[in-house]
This record gives C-alpha cells, sequence and structure tokens, in this order.
C-alpha cells in the first residue's frame, strides 16, 4: 500500500483527531440563547429549529459562501439581524459566542502523544472541511500548515484541496499519508490525488455500501500509526 518513503502526514481534524458529537448542536444552542437574551426581537420571529433550514436557504443562494463555513454562518446572522431591525454588532458577538463552543470539544487520548512523537521527523499539515483552528486547542504548534477550503475554494473530496496540500508539504502525493474518519472526504478524496489513504474507523463501521471502497489501510486508533511509519 505504500509504494514511497513517507515524508509528510496531514489529518483531519473533527473525529480524527477530537470528539465532535453534539458539539456544532450545543454551540448553536447556545447561540440562540445569546440572540434570545440581547436580541429578543429574535426570538419573537425565529425558533432555534427555523435556522438550520434558513441557512440551508442561504447555501443554495450563494455559491460564493459553499466553501466559506464562517462566513456562512455570518450571513445567516445579518439577514436575521436585518429582518429584526438589528446592526453588525450582533452579528459578531453572536458568532463569537457560536465560535468558543465549537471549539469545546476534547481531544482524543491518542492525539496529542502521536502529534509529539511525529514532530520534527515528518512535514504535519491539516486539511479540514470546517473551521475550527487548531491554535486555540493548543496543537497548532505540531503542525506546518493548515488547509480549509476558505484557503483553496474546494472541499474534500475534491482533488484541488488535496493538491494545495501536496504543494504545502512539499512533496509528492505518494509520499505523504492522510488521515481521517470519513470514507468519501478523507479516503476517496485522498486516493483519487494519488496519496495514501488510513481510514481512521474509531467505531469499526462498516464501508458505506453506496461507495466503492478504494484500496485504502483501515486504522482504529492512532497509536496505529507508529507501526505503520516502521513498517514502510
Amino acid at each position: 500500500m505504500i509504494k514511497a518513503p513517507v515524508r509528510a502526514l496531514t489529518f483531519d481534524l473533527d473525529f480524527t483527531l477530537w470528539d465532535l458529537e453534539g458539539v456544532l448542536h450545543r454551540a448553536e444552542a447556545l447561540q440562540y440563547d445569546y440572540l434570545v437574551r440581547h436580541y429578543p426581537e429574535v426570538g419573537r420571529r425565529f425558533t432555534k429549529e427555523t435556522l438550520p433550514a434558513l441557512r440551508w436557504e442561504i447555501y443554495q443562494q450563494r455559491k460564493d459562501l459553499r466553501y466559506n463555513v464562517t462566513e456562512l454562518r455570518k450571513e445567516l446572522l445579518r439577514q436575521i439581524a436585518a429582518d429584526c431591525g438589528y446592526d453588525e454588532t450582533m452579528v459578531e458577538g453572536a458568532f463569537q459566542v457560536f465560535l468558543d463552543a465549537r471549539h469545546d470539544v476534547k481531544l482524543y487520548d491518542d492525539a496529542v502523544p502521536l502529534l509529539q512523537r511525529l514532530r520534527g521527523r515528518y512535514v504535519l499539515g491539516v486539511i479540514t472541511n470546517g473551521n475550527a483552528d487548531v491554535s486555540r486547542l493548543g496543537i497548532g504548534e505540531f503542525f506546518d500548515f493548515t488547509l480549509s477550503p476558505m484557503d483553496v475554494g474546494a472541499a474534500k473530496p475534491d482533488r484541488i484541496i488535496f493538491e494545495a496540500a501536496c504543494h504545502r508539504a512539499g512533496y509528492e502525493p505518494e509520499e505523504i499519508i492522510h488521515i481521517g474518519d470519513d470514507p468519501e472526504a478523507d479516503v476517496i478524496g485522498a486516493a483519487n490525488y494519488g496519496m495514501v489513504p488510513v481510514w481512521l474507523n474509531r467505531l469499526d463501521s462498516d464501508w458505506p455500501q453506496a461507495m466503492d471502497q478504494p484500496p485504502c489501510i483501515e486504522l482504529s486508533s492512532l497509536t496505529q500509526i507508529d507501526q505503520l511509519l516502521e513498517e514502510a
């Protein structure tokens, strides 16, 4: 499976380095509670349940925001503010409440020890479809670069973001291992660009029947990366 010397490793974030279960739902709930407390007209006009549907409408209408989840969420807040007669200060304050809660995650126990072992031995990068900031979680020092759709105008599994990662790392695709939990975004995306895909299957899930599974390395824990690199 690994046919060339490994020079770099790239990582997905959510459900790869930390558990995101329930985090976004809680962040959106806290944001709505903030809006209702400080901008009561929002509570009179909108319910917590209607906001995701409104965000989806904006996503469908605004192609320029499809690869920028931060601006998509802010645009939703701008429209709500305008409908309720509030100014831009509502947008920034409410978004910060969401963003703070979005970063209230628990790193998996195997994440930091692995990054500590790899730092200095390999080029390390992040390829994420979200807007999490590794620096806010105290692990930014481990990475040489981070890439998100906001940087390149494309999201995993599009080859553009994997190509950009290879350029940032300075190595050929076959010299780079990409590790992630999502079969399509991470495994298929990395495989299609020629990188070495590692499916981090922490929950021992079955591969989705609707997708053809490319050749990949399946691991249940990041602790297994060390052995993988020793055998490469």
